[in-house]
Formats: C-alpha cells, structure tokens, sequence
C-alpha cells in the first residue's frame, strides 16, 4: 500500500518536463541578456566614438557605425538636433535605451516562467 503522506522518491513525467521547460527558458534568458547587452554596447561604443572624434573613415568606425545604425529600431533620426555630437547621442543612446528596457522585460518575464511551482494551487 503507497503511503500518501511522503513524496516520491522519483520525480514524475510532469515533473521532468516542467524541470526541462524551466531549464530551456532559463537558457533563452541568458542568451537574451547577452544579446541585448551586444547590442547596447555596440550602441554605446558608437556614440563614444563619435564624442571622441574618432576618425569615420576607419575600417574599426565604419564597422561599428554600420551596425550601430541597423540597430536603432528607426529611431536614429526621431529628434533633429542642431549639435552634432548630441544628435548622435540623442539618436543611438534612445535606441540603446529601448533596447534595455524592452530586454529587462523579456528576460524578466523569462525569469518569472523558470521559478519553480509550490505545487500547492
């Protein structure tokens, strides 16, 4: 006769699954968080070359400002600035921002899907 009162010893085929779930968002969420760390810090990156005055007809500057501008989610030219050094900072740091904001989300809603169950409700 099973006694009701212990929990099993051997988790079950629900319990298995649910762990490999958890396991698999947990992963997705390190990879976003990475991604989106690369592409704020390429952002980033962009707009301190520029402040800088780093030379634009550099292969390093050019790479950078190529991605930097595929990045932007049509925000680069949102506001049109009379400082040239501030509209780049107003046009890749707004995008950089949405993408952390709109990464935080994400990897926080991933975070909530891998907590464990109480298996109470």
């Amino acid at each position: 006769m099973a006694d009701l009162g212990r929990p099993s010893l051997h988790p079950t085929v629900g319990q298995r699954a649910g762990g490999l779930v958890r396991g698999v968002l947990g992963v997705l969420g390190v990879l976003a968080r990475l991604v989106i760390g690369l592409i704020v810090a390429v952002l980033v990156v962009h707009i301190v070359l520029v402040v800088l005055g780093a030379n634009p007809a550099n292969a390093v500057a050019r790479a950078i400002a190529g991605l930097a501008d595929s990045l932007t989610l049509g925000l680069g030219d949102l506001f049109v600035l009379a400082n040239p050094t501030v509209q780049v900072v107003v046009s890749y740091g707004l995008p950089a921002l949405v993408w952390l904001i709109a990464g935080g989300v994400v990897v926080g809603l991933l975070r909530l899907l891998t907590r464990p169950r109480s298996g109470l409700a």
